[in-house]
């Protein structure tokens, strides 16, 4: 196994501490490395809506390791294949959008995880095992003990399955999109409106419940603050957010009379 490869979000669980992150849409392994430097403990790469390829997943989740900070991968579905390819490029786990059953969820477990426990396909010559182990017995079981699962319940049903997904399906945490969830609602991404409020009330008590990390996805979308999440695991923000409102700030700053004088 490489020997910088980092284990930051689980260290922080066991530690009774919170693990913080930034969200990557970006092809930017700078903006990675930054984010470490910056003091983060996790980069969220988002291969569903990000314009990312294979390749640029590698790159990304290689500027994480530069500076020891952990890398999950959004995968675009729930294929077991892509599953695979991004662990094997050394990724600390996946997040999978549109989770509604706890079948679903349990697949993604056990594409997670090799056999007699899942179903992930087995080689002991990837970038996750330093290219070629020379360890397969220890590699193995701490990859299947270290590896994250999330799911994003985004879905009337998976909201209406939550509690279920959340207790029976061995996920080690749950995202709440309130995104998707308003524009099923007809709310048009009102992501602040009562409905979704208590949809997202809901998802926060089924990990509380369960005995699941309760995912933040965005710290701005939490309305009541962090601590009434429970959360352990904390995005703060998104890059093409933090990009934009930083340049437009400092735009008006520029604008404002009297500014260089």
């Amino acid at each position: 196994m490489l020997t910088t490869r980092p284990r930051r979000i689980r260290a922080a669980w066991e530690a009774g501490t919170t693990a913080y992150g930034v969200a990557v849409q970006l092809p930017s392994p700078d903006l990675v490395e930054i984010a470490g430097q910056a003091g983060l403990d996790y980069a969220w790469i988002d291969a569903e809506h990000g314009s990312l390829s294979l390749s640029e997943i590698r790159e990304l989740i290689r500027g994480a390791d530069a500076v020891g900070i952990d890398t999950v991968v959004r995968v675009p579905d729930h294929d077991p294949s892509f599953i695979q390819r991004v662990l094997d490029l050394g990724a600390a786990g996946i997040m999978a959008a549109h989770v509604c059953t706890v079948e679903q969820a349990a697949t993604l477990v056990a594409a997670a995880r090799y056999a007699p426990a899942g179903l992930r396909g087995a080689c002991p010559a990837t970038r996750s095992v330093g290219h070629v182990t020379t360890d397969w017995t220890g590699d193995r079981r701490r990859a299947d003990d270290d590896v994250l699962v999330f799911g994003l319940i985004e879905d009337p049903e998976g909201l209406e399955n939550v509690e279920a997904i959340a207790s029976q399906s061995g996920i080690d945490g749950l995202v709440f999109g309130p995104f998707d969830l308003s524009m099923a609602q007809g709310l048009d991404g009102d992501v602040g409106h009562d409905k979704v409020r208590k949809m997202h009330d809901r998802v926060v008590r089924a990990c509380r419940d369960a005995g699941v990390d309760y995912v933040v996805a965005n710290a701005a979308w939490e309305f009541e603050g962090l601590a009434a999440t429970g959360s352990r695991t904390v995005t703060v923000a998104g890059d093409r957010g933090v990009l934009f409102e930083g340049l437009h700030r400092s735009l008006e700053s520029a604008r404002s009379p009297g500014a260089f004088r």
